[in-house]
Protein backbone atom coordinates (compact mmCIF):
# COMPACT_ATOMS: atom_id res chain seq x y z
CA UNK A 1 0.00 0.00 0.00
CA UNK A 2 2.76 2.30 0.49
CA UNK A 3 4.88 2.05 -2.65
CA UNK A 4 2.85 -0.39 -4.81
CA UNK A 5 5.51 -2.77 -5.46
CA UNK A 6 4.71 -6.29 -6.16
CA UNK A 7 4.79 -8.37 -2.57
CA UNK A 8 4.13 -11.87 -4.28
CA UNK A 9 2.57 -12.92 -6.97
CA UNK A 10 1.32 -16.71 -8.05
CA UNK A 11 -0.10 -18.43 -11.18
CA UNK A 12 -3.84 -20.52 -10.41
CA UNK A 13 -4.27 -23.27 -13.07
CA UNK A 14 -8.24 -22.20 -12.67
CA UNK A 15 -9.73 -18.43 -12.38
CA UNK A 16 -10.90 -16.95 -9.40
CA UNK A 17 -14.86 -16.77 -9.70
CA UNK A 18 -15.95 -15.12 -6.12
CA UNK A 19 -15.70 -12.11 -3.36
CA UNK A 20 -12.47 -12.46 -0.91
CA UNK A 21 -12.51 -13.19 2.63
CA UNK A 22 -9.57 -12.50 4.91
CA UNK A 23 -8.88 -14.63 8.20
CA UNK A 24 -5.99 -14.01 10.48
CA UNK A 25 -3.13 -15.63 7.74
CA UNK A 26 -4.69 -16.03 4.84
CA UNK A 27 -7.44 -14.83 2.40
CA UNK A 28 -10.22 -17.05 0.89
CA UNK A 29 -11.65 -17.69 -2.62
CA UNK A 30 -13.62 -19.68 -4.86
CA UNK A 31 -12.50 -20.73 -8.33
CA UNK A 32 -14.28 -21.93 -11.71
CA UNK A 33 -13.94 -25.18 -10.71
CA UNK A 34 -15.95 -25.06 -7.50
CA UNK A 35 -13.03 -25.61 -5.60
CA UNK A 36 -11.83 -22.92 -2.38
CA UNK A 37 -8.41 -22.19 -1.56
CA UNK A 38 -6.93 -20.55 1.26
CA UNK A 39 -3.99 -18.78 0.82
CA UNK A 40 -0.78 -17.22 2.45
CA UNK A 41 -1.02 -13.48 2.67
CA UNK A 42 2.33 -13.44 3.41
CA UNK A 43 4.14 -15.01 0.54
CA UNK A 44 0.83 -16.91 -1.54
CA UNK A 45 1.29 -20.22 -0.29
CA UNK A 46 -1.54 -22.51 -0.52
CA UNK A 47 -2.50 -23.46 2.62
CA UNK A 48 -5.25 -25.89 2.20
CA UNK A 49 -7.87 -26.54 -0.15
CA UNK A 50 -11.74 -27.60 -0.26
CA UNK A 51 -12.84 -29.38 -3.71
CA UNK A 52 -16.88 -29.39 -4.43
CA UNK A 53 -18.97 -31.54 -7.11
CA UNK A 54 -17.58 -29.71 -10.50
CA UNK A 55 -20.39 -29.29 -13.38
CA UNK A 56 -17.83 -28.55 -15.86
CA UNK A 57 -20.33 -25.57 -17.09
CA UNK A 58 -18.79 -22.03 -15.69
CA UNK A 59 -20.94 -20.21 -13.50
CA UNK A 60 -22.14 -16.41 -15.19
CA UNK A 61 -22.19 -15.15 -12.37
CA UNK A 62 -19.64 -14.62 -9.19
CA UNK A 63 -19.88 -17.29 -5.89
CA UNK A 64 -20.85 -15.77 -2.68
CA UNK A 65 -18.56 -16.64 0.03
CA UNK A 66 -18.84 -15.27 3.96
CA UNK A 67 -17.09 -15.66 6.96
CA UNK A 68 -18.14 -15.49 10.48
CA UNK A 69 -16.01 -16.49 13.15
CA UNK A 70 -14.15 -19.14 12.81
CA UNK A 71 -16.53 -20.46 9.61
CA UNK A 72 -16.42 -19.58 5.81
CA UNK A 73 -19.74 -20.16 4.18
CA UNK A 74 -19.68 -20.59 0.06
CA UNK A 75 -22.43 -21.52 -3.00
CA UNK A 76 -20.81 -23.61 -5.69
CA UNK A 77 -22.50 -23.12 -8.97
CA UNK A 78 -24.72 -26.52 -8.61
CA UNK A 79 -26.41 -24.48 -5.65
CA UNK A 80 -24.41 -26.67 -2.50
CA UNK A 81 -23.92 -24.33 0.52
CA UNK A 82 -21.25 -25.55 1.95
CA UNK A 83 -19.66 -24.89 6.14
CA UNK A 84 -16.05 -25.51 6.79
CA UNK A 85 -13.61 -24.62 9.50
CA UNK A 86 -11.70 -21.43 8.50
CA UNK A 87 -8.52 -22.86 9.95
CA UNK A 88 -7.96 -25.70 8.48
CA UNK A 89 -10.55 -26.51 5.67
CA UNK A 90 -12.60 -29.23 7.21
CA UNK A 91 -15.56 -30.06 6.87
CA UNK A 92 -18.61 -28.57 9.03
CA UNK A 93 -21.51 -29.62 7.13
CA UNK A 94 -22.96 -29.49 3.38
CA UNK A 95 -26.20 -29.16 1.98
CA UNK A 96 -27.55 -29.53 -1.44
CA UNK A 97 -30.34 -27.53 -2.70
CA UNK A 98 -30.68 -28.41 -6.34
CA UNK A 99 -31.09 -32.33 -5.84
CA UNK A 100 -32.02 -32.70 -9.80
CA UNK A 101 -30.30 -30.40 -10.88
CA UNK A 102 -29.28 -31.45 -14.43
CA UNK A 103 -25.32 -30.12 -15.76
CA UNK A 104 -26.70 -28.36 -18.35
CA UNK A 105 -29.52 -26.44 -15.66
CA UNK A 106 -26.19 -25.16 -13.85
CA UNK A 107 -25.32 -22.64 -16.53
CA UNK A 108 -28.97 -21.07 -16.26
CA UNK A 109 -28.69 -21.23 -12.32
CA UNK A 110 -28.38 -17.78 -10.61
CA UNK A 111 -27.88 -18.04 -6.57
CA UNK A 112 -27.74 -14.57 -4.94
CA UNK A 113 -24.90 -13.63 -2.46
CA UNK A 114 -25.11 -15.64 1.21
CA UNK A 115 -26.29 -13.06 3.85
CA UNK A 116 -25.82 -14.31 7.25
CA UNK A 117 -28.11 -13.03 10.10
CA UNK A 118 -30.12 -14.55 12.96
CA UNK A 119 -27.76 -17.69 12.87
CA UNK A 120 -29.21 -18.47 9.40
CA UNK A 121 -27.73 -18.42 6.14
CA UNK A 122 -30.72 -16.47 3.55
CA UNK A 123 -30.15 -16.81 -0.44
CA UNK A 124 -32.35 -17.06 -3.39
CA UNK A 125 -32.25 -18.26 -7.06
CA UNK A 126 -33.72 -17.88 -10.67
CA UNK A 127 -35.86 -20.92 -10.11
CA UNK A 128 -38.24 -19.49 -7.31
CA UNK A 129 -36.89 -20.58 -4.62
CA UNK A 130 -35.46 -18.51 -1.22
CA UNK A 131 -33.96 -20.38 1.01
CA UNK A 132 -33.53 -20.33 4.89
CA UNK A 133 -30.84 -22.64 6.24
CA UNK A 134 -29.27 -23.11 10.17
CA UNK A 135 -26.09 -22.06 10.06
CA UNK A 136 -24.44 -24.85 12.58
CA UNK A 137 -26.41 -27.70 11.72
CA UNK A 138 -27.18 -26.80 7.77
CA UNK A 139 -30.89 -27.88 8.12
CA UNK A 140 -33.26 -25.90 5.43
CA UNK A 141 -35.51 -24.48 8.19
CA UNK A 142 -37.83 -23.34 5.44
CA UNK A 143 -38.42 -22.29 1.30
CA UNK A 144 -40.18 -20.21 0.16
CA UNK A 145 -41.23 -19.97 -3.60
CA UNK A 146 -40.00 -16.78 -5.34
CA UNK A 147 -37.61 -15.90 -8.21
CA UNK A 148 -34.58 -13.85 -7.40
CA UNK A 149 -30.99 -13.62 -7.76
CA UNK A 150 -30.18 -10.73 -5.72
CA UNK A 151 -29.31 -10.08 -2.43
CA UNK A 152 -31.66 -10.33 0.59
CA UNK A 153 -32.12 -8.17 3.21
CA UNK A 154 -32.75 -8.97 6.40
CA UNK A 155 -34.48 -5.94 9.14
CA UNK A 156 -34.60 -7.64 12.64
CA UNK A 157 -37.95 -10.30 11.88
CA UNK A 158 -38.15 -8.87 8.26
CA UNK A 159 -36.55 -10.27 5.16
CA UNK A 160 -36.96 -7.73 2.09
CA UNK A 161 -36.44 -8.81 -1.29
CA UNK A 162 -36.90 -8.43 -4.71
CA UNK A 163 -37.96 -10.48 -7.64
CA UNK A 164 -36.40 -10.70 -10.89
CA UNK A 165 -40.03 -9.39 -11.88
CA UNK A 166 -39.82 -6.21 -10.07
CA UNK A 167 -41.59 -7.48 -7.23
CA UNK A 168 -40.95 -6.15 -3.85
CA UNK A 169 -41.77 -9.36 -1.26
CA UNK A 170 -41.26 -8.71 2.73
CA UNK A 171 -41.01 -12.57 4.52
CA UNK A 172 -41.44 -13.29 8.10
CA UNK A 173 -38.10 -14.67 9.24
CA UNK A 174 -39.50 -17.16 11.71
CA UNK A 175 -41.77 -18.90 9.79
CA UNK A 176 -41.25 -18.11 5.52
CA UNK A 177 -44.31 -16.55 5.51
CA UNK A 178 -44.90 -13.73 2.86
CA UNK A 179 -46.32 -10.30 4.36
CA UNK A 180 -46.70 -8.73 1.59
CA UNK A 181 -45.93 -8.42 -2.36
CA UNK A 182 -45.63 -5.09 -4.02
CA UNK A 183 -44.83 -4.67 -7.56
CA UNK A 184 -42.68 -1.97 -7.37
CA UNK A 185 -42.66 -1.17 -11.35
CA UNK A 186 -46.05 -0.79 -11.57
CA UNK A 187 -45.41 3.37 -12.65
CA UNK A 188 -43.28 2.12 -15.52
CA UNK A 189 -45.34 2.19 -18.80
CA UNK A 190 -42.53 0.08 -21.02
CA UNK A 191 -41.35 -2.60 -18.30
CA UNK A 192 -40.46 -4.83 -20.70
CA UNK A 193 -36.75 -6.32 -20.70
CA UNK A 194 -36.83 -4.44 -17.63
CA UNK A 195 -34.74 -5.86 -14.81
CA UNK A 196 -33.50 -5.30 -11.42
CA UNK A 197 -30.06 -5.22 -10.68
CA UNK A 198 -29.57 -4.55 -6.91
CA UNK A 199 -31.11 -3.46 -3.86
CA UNK A 200 -30.28 -1.79 -0.49
CA UNK A 201 -32.69 -0.76 2.57
CA UNK A 202 -32.08 2.72 4.06
CA UNK A 203 -33.94 4.16 7.16
CA UNK A 204 -37.26 4.77 5.39
CA UNK A 205 -37.15 3.57 1.87
CA UNK A 206 -35.31 1.07 -0.64
CA UNK A 207 -33.64 2.06 -3.65
CA UNK A 208 -33.54 -0.45 -6.44
CA UNK A 209 -31.29 -0.17 -9.12
CA UNK A 210 -32.61 -1.21 -12.85
CA UNK A 211 -30.69 -2.62 -15.83
CA UNK A 212 -32.02 0.67 -17.62
CA UNK A 213 -30.00 2.91 -15.59
CA UNK A 214 -32.56 4.11 -13.42
CA UNK A 215 -32.28 3.99 -9.66
CA UNK A 216 -35.63 3.28 -7.98
CA UNK A 217 -36.65 4.68 -4.32
CA UNK A 218 -39.38 2.90 -2.65
CA UNK A 219 -41.11 3.57 0.64
CA UNK A 220 -40.25 0.36 2.51
CA UNK A 221 -43.43 0.77 4.90
CA UNK A 222 -45.64 0.68 2.06
CA UNK A 223 -43.56 -0.20 -1.10
CA UNK A 224 -45.19 2.32 -2.77
CA UNK A 225 -42.66 3.82 -5.46
CA UNK A 226 -41.75 7.63 -4.81
CA UNK A 227 -39.22 8.83 -7.03
CA UNK A 228 -37.02 7.38 -10.09
CA UNK A 229 -33.66 8.95 -10.96
CA UNK A 230 -31.75 8.52 -14.39
CA UNK A 231 -28.06 7.81 -13.47
CA UNK A 232 -27.16 6.40 -16.46
CA UNK A 233 -28.57 5.08 -20.05
CA UNK A 234 -27.87 1.92 -19.57
CA UNK A 235 -26.64 -1.01 -16.79
CA UNK A 236 -26.20 0.06 -13.22
CA UNK A 237 -24.47 -1.58 -10.41
CA UNK A 238 -26.16 -2.28 -7.06
CA UNK A 239 -26.09 0.45 -4.92
CA UNK A 240 -23.46 1.07 -1.86
CA UNK A 241 -23.81 2.74 1.16
CA UNK A 242 -20.77 4.41 2.44
CA UNK A 243 -20.40 7.24 5.27
CA UNK A 244 -24.24 8.70 4.64
CA UNK A 245 -23.59 8.89 0.79
CA UNK A 246 -25.08 6.10 -1.85
CA UNK A 247 -22.69 5.12 -5.01
CA UNK A 248 -23.55 3.83 -8.12
CA UNK A 249 -21.14 2.12 -10.73
CA UNK A 250 -21.98 2.94 -14.37
CA UNK A 251 -19.79 2.86 -17.36
CA UNK A 252 -16.08 4.16 -16.48
CA UNK A 253 -17.52 6.40 -13.49
CA UNK A 254 -18.38 6.49 -9.89
CA UNK A 255 -21.70 8.19 -9.02
CA UNK A 256 -22.33 9.60 -5.51
CA UNK A 257 -25.48 10.68 -4.41
CA UNK A 258 -26.06 12.47 -1.16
Amino acid sequence: LNNGKVIWSKYSSSSFNSNMKVYKNKFLTIDFDNVIRAISIKDGTELWIFKTENSFIKSQKKLSIILKDEIVFFINNLGDVTALDANNGSLVWQTPTQSSLLYQDAFSLENSDLVFENNTIYFSNNKNEFFSIDARSGIIKWTQSINSSLRPSIIESLIFTVSNEGYLFVIDDRTGNILRITDILTNIKNRKNLKPIGFIHGKDNIFVSLNNGRLLIVNSTTGIQEKIIKIHGSKISRPFIFKNSMYLIKDNAIVKIN
